[in-house]
């Protein structure tokens, strides 16, 4: 899990392969709303409306998992 400092809090964060990054948020909703918010950002890149829903679920699923397994890395700490 990458870090970023603001004070003396820090906070977890996912790195998209695009280099954006996302906070881990305590809110399942909000986290998911935030990934797909990203993902469509991928989404509107590709010219073929079938490879854009193909694009956005590739980054959606790939987020998702990055997040889970960050958080259960940090739970077996």
């Amino acid at each position: 899990m990458i870090y970023i400092t603001n004070s003396d809090e820090k906070l977890p964060l996912v790195v998209c392969e695009c280099g954006f990054k996302l906070l881990i948020l305590p809110d399942i909703d909000e986290m998911a709303l935030s990934i797909a918010s990203h993902a469509i950002t991928h989404k509107t890149v590709e010219n073929s409306p079938e490879k854009a829903e193909a694009e956005y679920c590739r980054i959606e699923e790939m987020l998702t998992q990055k997040v889970l397994m960050s958080i259960l890395k940090e739970k077996s700490n």
